[in-house]
């Protein structure tokens, strides 16, 4: 019997609850002898450390462990959903405020920094020097852009 996302989701579901914190996304392989079961959380407005995640892992797998439905080998991997992750709700752009991010779709590549979120799903977003308010509906599934310092100029002699 194959492990099915919802059912990983049902038991999920109350341990983030009580952590206070956000599910952002399950997955789960399809390989019949060793499913790996990934499960992507965060808080609303903090980050999460290894220590959290692992503690989310243990209560998780214990909850499997005891259902009829569970494998005998699985892997399970609990970790943030990292600056890769698609964002989608209104809280992890909230969350990002300041950041700049970028979406590609097929009809467009938009770039711009999250200056507000204000209330209805409006993202207020700056790209050069024009700050645009836009339906979050339009900005879902953008990414966040890692920006490296830039290195001072050294004056040689």
């Amino acid at each position: 019997m194959s492990i099915k996302a919802a059912d990983i989701e049902n038991l999920v579901e109350p341990v983030i609850t009580k952590e206070r914190l956000k599910l952002c996304g399950i997955r789960v392989s399809a390989s019949p002898r060793r499913p790996l079961i990934q499960i992507f959380i965060d808080y609303e407005t903090d980050n999460i450390t290894i220590d959290e995640c692992a503690g989310v892992s243990k209560q998780v797998q214990d909850l499997i462990d005891m259902q009829p439905w569970a494998p005998l080998n699985y892997l399970i991997e609990v970790s943030s959903p990292g600056v890769d992750w698609p964002l989608s709700e209104p809280w992890q752009f909230h969350k990002n405020i300041g950041r700049l991010i970028k979406l590609n779709d097929q009809e467009r590549t938009l770039e711009g920094r999250i200056v507000d979120v204000l209330a209805g799903g409006i993202i207020k977003l700056e790209h050069n020097g024009d700050v645009r308010e836009m339906p979050l509906t339009e900005l879902s599934g953008a990414k966040v852009v890692i920006e490296l310092p830039k290195k001072p100029k050294v004056k040689r002699k």
